[in-house]
């Protein structure tokens, strides 16, 4: 076994289904590079998400939304009990604080908000909310499309952020670049034009999916 099954394993080049060791590298190092240049877009795709649906909630069900133990469900009800532990226990700040609640509860939190389980919830109540999240977006959107494209972005962010595969493609609703038109596209609908004029600035994706598609692993 050589240095690069070695140091790098076996196991997480397999899924690169490449012929030798080094080239499977190769290809590891490349989906390394293809992760990098989803940070921008997903790290303010998350922050953007998280104001925008604050803004619209505290308008709606009130400034201290976040803390009415009605609205917290399911796995959201666990999620928000633990980060409150953890700002007192890690962080020595307090739980009661809206800002830092909002800023470390995690991207599933907020993308659990448009499940099944809040139907009844807020958003047959409450029908503007939906409208007034997404003001900018051109379709008329439903809750569950919501669901679907948001976590479908979790789902990937957790592959990013945990150096996952993304260029062994199996669902076609998941390859890069559908990815990222799905990003952009909802950022645009929450409105935020000048965020993401300054995020293109920065964001190298076309450049990597160009590099990808001519080295053949896209």
């Amino acid at each position: 076994m050589n240095e690069i099954e070695t140091l790098i394993s076996e196991r997480r080049l397999a899924k690169y289904n490449k012929p030798s060791a080094e080239e499977a590298f190769t290809a590891h190092l490349y989906n390394s590079e293809l992760a990098e240049s989803f940070y921008q877009s997903l790290s303010y795709f998350e922050i953007i998400l998280r104001n925008k649906i604050d803004a619209v909630f505290s308008k709606h069900l009130g400034e201290d939304w976040i803390f009415n133990p009605d609205y917290q469900i399911g796995k959201n009800a666990d999620t928000f009990q633990k980060i409150q532990k953890r700002l007192v226990v890690e962080a020595q700040k307090d739980p009661n604080n809206k800002n830092h609640i909002i800023s470390e509860l995690t991207f599933g939190f907020w993308a659990y908000l448009f499940s099944p389980n809040y139907r009844k919830t807020f958003w047959k109540k409450y029908p503007a909310l939906l409208n007034e999240i997404f003001d900018n977006a051109k379709e008329t959107l439903s809750v569950g499309v919501c669901f679907e494209r948001v976590n479908r972005i979790r789902n990937y962010r957790n592959k990013v952020f945990h150096y996952g595969s993304l260029i062994k493609v199996v669902d076609p609703l998941n390859e890069p670049a559908r990815i990222h038109n799905m990003i952009y596209k909802l950022i645009r609908d929450m409105n935020a034009n000048t965020i993401l004029r300054q995020i293109k600035e920065i964001d190298r994706f076309n450049e990597e999916y160009i590099k990808g598609r001519r080295l053949g692993f896209l």
